[in-house]
Parts: structure tokens; sequence; C-alpha cells
């Protein structure tokens, strides 16, 4: 097993993930510098991140024209926690008032709806946008 960062149930959960990324034959890149002790519960911050990676895994398996990635990146520094989930998508979510329609039901996903709910209770930002055929998500906390 291999050791992504000192959070030990983060590091669980990108464990996880990165077992089934390679499952699905999706290329999956973790760099995280977090330590044992974080700003913010652990439970928090592993609802935005399992919801990113979700969806980044859904968005890959859909993917067919070109080689499916997911890359994740956070960091603490002074008090706040900067993470980034970057995948390939193989059409642009459907975006509507700050919304996004869900790919699995009728109606808008919970996924991103609560990152942002999250991000906004602990003072900080959730932004989304697809270019290029890439999903990027940036989380401030």
């Amino acid at each position: 097993q291999k050791i992504f960062c000192e959070n030990q149930a983060v590091n669980g959960l990108i464990q996880e993930y990165a077992v089934r990324a390679e499952k699905a034959g999706i290329s999956f890149t973790a760099r995280l510098d977090l330590s044992a002790h974080i700003p913010i519960d652990d439970l928090t911050l592993c609802i935005v991140i399992g919801n990113l990676l979700e969806n980044a895994l859904d968005a890959c398996r859909d993917c067919t024209d070109t080689a499916p990635f997911i890359r994740i990146r956070a960091r603490e520094e002074s008090g706040h926690i900067t993470l980034a989930v970057d995948n390939t998508c193989g059409s642009a979510p459907i975006e509507e008032n700050g919304q996004f329609r869900s790919t699995k039901h009728e109606g808008f996903g919970t996924g991103t709806a609560s990152v942002r709910a999250i991000a906004q209770r602990h003072q900080g930002v959730a932004e989304f946008r697809h270019e290029d055929g890439i999903f990027y998500a940036s989380v401030f906390i």
C-alpha cells in the first residue's frame, strides 16, 4: 500500500481510489502534502475528496477518445487546504445556474454542490471548469 500523505483517513481514501482507477485502466497521480492533523475534520475533507474522485472516475469511464487520467494535488499551508482534481472528460458537463446536471439521474448532481457548500461553510471557495476535454476542480478551505 502506497503512502500518499500523513493523514490516515485521507491516505486510506486515496489508496482506495488509486486501486479503483488502476482496475478501470485510468492513470492516477496523487501529490499530497497533508499532515496527520489538518485544520478541518478528517470526515469533512474525505467527503470533499471522495465526491471529486467519484465524479472523476465516472467521467473517465465515459472517456473513449483519449487516455483517461485523474490527477489530485493537495497541500496544507498557513491553516488552509488547497485541493485540485483534474480528469479527462468525454463530454462537457451541463451547467445551469452554477449547478451541474447529473449524469446518473434526472435533475442536478449533489457531489459538486456538497463540495461548494462545505467550502463556503469553512469560508472557502470551490471552482469547477471544463476545457479541452479536461474537467478541473479546485477547492480552497
